[in-house]
């Protein structure tokens, strides 16, 4: 998935060079789930189709070697439809995070296979408008 990872951020750097990636220690900031309603100025049809390619392209990734951009990823495929500037800022913050961090992957281990334990985070009713 290493390589997956480094196509994306070569590609996203390649078709927006004036956007610098500047190093992230997380993949989201604490305004992640804010949207601006009517008062935003909608992406470009080039940036938006970026936009939409990348998204995909990182949920294919976090779902399977990057659990810890999850989060951003799955709350960037609800606006994929009709993102805007301050989505793309977004994005571009997980870019960011993910250029410092392409070198990380998802490691199992097991301490024994007598019992088996399995732990899952769940959200319910965490955005504004308190759909899950």
């Amino acid at each position: 998935m290493e390589k997956n990872v480094t196509d994306c951020i070569e590609e996203f750097e390649e078709e927006v060079p004036e956007e610098k990636l500047k190093p992230a220690s997380t993949p989201a900031t604490n305004y992640l789930f804010k949207v601006r309603k009517g008062s935003n100025i909608d992406l470009p049809k080039q940036k938006a189709s970026l936009f939409h390619s990348v998204v995909a392209k990182l949920l294919f990734v976090a779902k399977r070697a990057r659990p810890d951009i999850l989060l951003a990823v799955s709350f960037l495929t609800t606006r994929v439809k009709s993102p805007d500037q301050d989505d793309w800022k977004k994005l571009l913050r997980l870019m960011c995070y993910l250029k410092c961090t392409s070198e990380l992957c998802l490691t199992l281990v097991c301490k024994s296979l007598n019992n088996l334990t399995w732990f899952i985070d769940g959200s319910y009713a965490s955005h504004d408008d308190m759909r899950g």
